[in-house]
């Protein structure tokens, strides 16, 4: 399966899902890590279709639909849509994963340009 095909316009979202029970998560996933990976995977929920939107940071390391792509390779998410605007409610605990993890990176670079 090609999983790009799971990125679609809002509208046709909320067409297929008609009234269906689904789950909505908003997230920046500027980059994709495995801790989105395991909260995505908490957040699906069986008989529950899981919707994500991919929202984009105010100087993003990666294109919006580079990210959705990767956010559409997951098993558990059926749906992917390109938020456009202000990020959905919730989507700032993404940027303090995105933050964490480019700490580290830094922190690591510094260490092995001293060591």
């Amino acid at each position: 399966m090609d999983t790009r095909s799971k990125i679609l316009p809002i509208e046709e979202v909320r067409e297929r899902l008609g009234n269906k029970p689904a789950r909505w998560v908003s997230g920046q996933f500027d980059p994709l890590l495995a801790e989105h990976a395991k909260r995505l995977r908490e957040c699906a929920a069986p008989g529950q279709l899981l919707v994500v939107e991919v929202t984009n940071p105010t100087r993003p390391l990666l294109a919006q639909r580079a990210r959705a792509e990767l956010v559409a390779a997951l098993s558990m998410v059926d749906y992917v849509v390109l938020g456009n605007g202000e990020p959905s409610r919730g989507a700032g605990a993404d940027s303090g994963i995105t933050e964490r993890f480019v700490e580290h990176v830094l922190r690591r670079h510094r260490q092995e340009q001293t060591g």
